[in-house]
């Protein structure tokens, strides 16, 4: 099999002995060779573009398998925490799999993180290193910790549902 690279090299190469001298008319050896190139030119082009098709139906499996994925992943935390609010509500803390393949434990206000108000300005001695400032959660949560009273900035304490 002939390739395109091939065949444009053939034709490019029989330009000069592509015409007649006398008429001018292109020889039947050269409207053979450009047909054959004509040819293997649109077999590219298709491939090419059923490649890009393929290539655009990879994506959009992709997109839906996303979506998929992050569905479950919603549910899969709307019923963590539904389990965590209705164990905290029953004063059930340990639950286990009657065949041993898993353990919910339920500890309360065990938890703790920074939560960090959107657009606040920090104070220097309050953020990391690194340029622009970063506001370091470990710093500010000492801060609270000592009393003092740091805008935009609270301790939240959070249920912790372990589950192995």
């Amino acid at each position: 099999m002939t390739s395109l690279y091939q065949l444009s090299t053939e034709l490019r190469e029989s330009l000069d002995n592509a015409f007649d001298p006398e008429t001018g008319e292109a020889l039947p050896v050269f409207e053979e060779l450009r047909a054959l190139w004509g040819s293997k030119a649109r077999d590219v082009v298709s491939y090419m573009l059923n490649t890009e098709s393929d290539a655009m139906q990879c994506k959009l499996a992709i997109a839906r398998i996303k979506a998929m994925q992050e569905a479950h992943e919603r549910k899969a935390q709307r019923l963590r925490d539904y389990i965590r609010e209705n164990m905290a509500a029953s004063g059930v803390f340990e639950l286990k799999a009657t065949d041993g393949t898993f353990c919910a434990k339920l500890a309360l206000g065990r938890d703790e993180s920074v939560e960090l108000d959107e657009g606040v300005e920090w104070p220097l001695e309050l953020c990391n290193e690194p340029k622009p400032p970063l506001p370091s959660k470990t710093k500010i949560k000492q801060a609270i910790e000592r009393g003092e009273a740091i805008k935009g900035a609270r301790i939240v304490r959070k249920d912790r549902l372990t589950i192995k």
